[in-house]
């Protein structure tokens, strides 16, 4: 069986991972012209996610590359003060295994465990699909798999193929996130 993952971030290379060890031809196809390295925000991982980079053999790798990130500030619009949250209670809390890692330092983890046995397509996307699995690329000749997935993220192509365009399905719920990497030493709590 051949199938096709768009996406070669974290969710496609693991999905090949397991499908190639069950028997499966995977090709994965990447918009991006090489793995992305756009600085992405940490990735908190916990026992099911630990429990199966162990599996893949990639855990070491990743706790090498782990964070060790100890305190999150927040500032809230109106908010007198920031809210500082001691991460160690918050995560020692909720499990008994938790790896905070930068999302390309993963992805790269990743890639390089599924590299040897999956096909890569970088630089070319999905441009049309039909049911019986026909596939038209933005470069490459069209193929034919027997099952696609979309693992391509927030504003997914194969989710925009299927269902149409993005603003048919989504909601804005009025809130706006920004997150920032900052160094080690808090200028205001020195240590």
């Amino acid at each position: 069986m051949r199938i096709l993952i768009s996406g070669a971030s974290i969710a496609g290379p693991v999905l090949a991972y397991w499908l190639t060890r069950y028997g499966f031809t995977v090709t994965v196809v990447e918009r991006a012209p090489a793995l992305r390295k756009t600085g992405g925000h940490a990735v908190d991982l916990y026992r099911p996610a630990t429990d199966i980079s162990a599996s893949m053999g990639t855990l070491e790798r990743i706790e090498q590359h782990a964070t060790d990130t100890t305190r999150l500030t927040l500032h809230r619009e109106g908010a007198r003060r920031p809210v500082r949250v001691d991460l160690a209670k918050i995560f020692g809390a909720q499990t008994d295994r938790h790896i905070e890692i930068m999302r390309d330092d993963l992805s790269e983890i990743y890639y390089e465990a599924t590299r040897p046995d999956v096909e890569y397509l970088f630089g070319d996307s999905i441009t049309a699909m039909s049911a019986d699995g026909d596939v038209d690329f933005e470069h490459n000749q069209p193929r034919r798999f027997d099952l696609i997935i979309g693992a391509d993220g927030l504003h997914s192509t194969v989710r925009r193929l299927v269902f149409g365009p993005e603003s048919e399905y989504t909601t804005h719920i009025g809130a706006h996130l920004a997150v920032a990497t900052l160094c080690s030493q808090d200028p205001l709590h020195p240590t």
